[in-house]
């Protein structure tokens, strides 16, 4: 079984094995029937042979089986005269499967074979009839190739660029989430070094309580991290069927205003937990927002709190709030500097999140002086580009 597994495992081109194998069968078939009537050479018996051989082993080599079958099924047609047709098909075979794995062999063998077509035509009158003839006869092949290594090179650069927005879109998830997380912890753990422990047992506990929520938050998103890298997140189902398209809709729209609802919710309790004071208010949308705005929305709430939490003074006032209009998210944050911040991270998050939000047409203004940080963020609710939506999800 081992041997039989490391030889499927060689097998890079199963359509090609398959064109293979029915040339293979179909050169076997052509052969008996020539044969029973006499009319093949014993020479030419087994050049046909090594041809139906070299076709059924295309799919583990295309390369260099291509290229001994090209030269073979050329001698049998030039030299041999070989009666038979499949011979001639297999070496235009050969020349599609050159063209198809390595292009310039593939030009090579076309234009080889429409030289050996042409001097072999010479010995009889060369008409113009039989110049396009071979003209097509090697041309066909090629392009067939061409073509063929044209879409699959497509396809690979697709899928690569889906596998790397798949791991940007996981990195980013990474920082909005984990890091954040794990930085909000270190900055409680530093209270708490600097703070006196608490003579109460239950405020004690209290403690490692809300640190231990925070663990179990970060330990949540790397669960959510791990089935998106191994594509299993299940969709929710409908519950109604019957409903209407307006009340799935002021549903989801509902929805949505939870989640938001409790990122801020949970977001100001961190602060609060470490002296901070300020509002977060949401304002109402009656009409769901996409998934991908949705996302982008969630991990700038994220992000902005974080920010918060590691560069501003915990004795100023913050704000954060975000309003709809027809057309866009309004996001609004504002807070005062720490002079005597602790950095924690890259800093990364929001420049990041700028060059999502610009490249979408959206608008991202932060100043930062002496009276204070602001930032004015403006997300489009509607996308006409389709590659500028994919942006969404980088």
């Amino acid at each position: 079984m081992r041997p039989i597994r490391s030889a499927l495992n060689r097998i890079r081109h199963p359509a090609i094995l398959a064109i293979g194998l029915v040339l293979a069968a179909a050169i076997l078939i052509e052969m008996g029937v020539y044969s029973s009537q006499n009319l093949l050479s014993w020479s030419t018996v087994r050049i046909s042979l090594i041809v139906a051989v070299l076709c059924a082993m295309l799919g583990i080599a295309p390369a260099w089986v291509s290229c001994l079958l090209f030269a073979v099924s050329g001698y049998a047609l030039l030299w041999l005269f070989s009666p038979l047709t499949t011979i001639m098909i297999a070496a235009l075979t050969s020349i599609a499967v050159l063209s198809f794995t390595k292009p310039r062999l593939g030009a090579s063998a076309s234009l080889i074979a429409f030289a050996a077509l042409t001097v072999n035509n010479t010995q009889n009158q060369l008409t113009a009839s039989n110049i396009v003839g071979m003209t097509v006869m090697c041309l066909c092949p090629l392009s067939l190739g061409f073509g063929l290594n044209l879409l699959l090179a497509q396809r690979q650069a697709t899928a690569a660029l889906r596998r790397q927005l798949d791991r940007e879109r996981t990195a980013r998830h990474l920082h909005d989430t984990i890091s954040n997380d794990l930085a909000y912890m270190i900055l409680r753990i530093d209270q708490a070094s600097h703070d006196d422990p608490p003579a109460d047992q239950n405020q004690y506990q209290l403690r490692l309580a809300d640190l231990r929520a925070i663990a179990e938050t970060a330990l949540d998103h790397t669960h959510q991290v791990i089935r998106q890298l191994e594509h299993a997140d299940e969709s929710n189902d409908i519950a109604h069927i019957s409903q209407t398209n307006e009340d799935m809709a002021g549903r989801k729209a509902k929805q949505q205003r939870e989640r938001l609802e409790d990122i801020i919710q949970t977001q100001q309790r961190r602060l609060k937990s470490l002296g901070f004071q300020g509002d977060g208010i949401l304002g109402t949308f009656d009409h769901p927002l996409a998934d991908d705005i949705l996302d982008l929305l969630e991990g700038l709430l994220n992000e902005l709190y974080a920010n918060i939490a590691k560069h501003a003074d915990p004795d100023a006032w913050y704000a954060v709030t975000i309003s709809f209009d027809r057309q866009h998210v309004i996001i609004s944050a504002s807070d005062a500097r720490n002079n005597n911040e602790t950095q924690i991270g890259l800093g990364s998050g929001l420049e990041r999140y700028r060059t999502v939000i610009e490249s979408i047409s959206g608008t991202f203004t932060v100043t930062d002086n002496a009276d204070g940080w602001n930032a004015e963020i403006a997300i489009p609710l509607f996308q006409t580009d389709s590659s500028a939506a994919r942006t969404y999800q980088t």
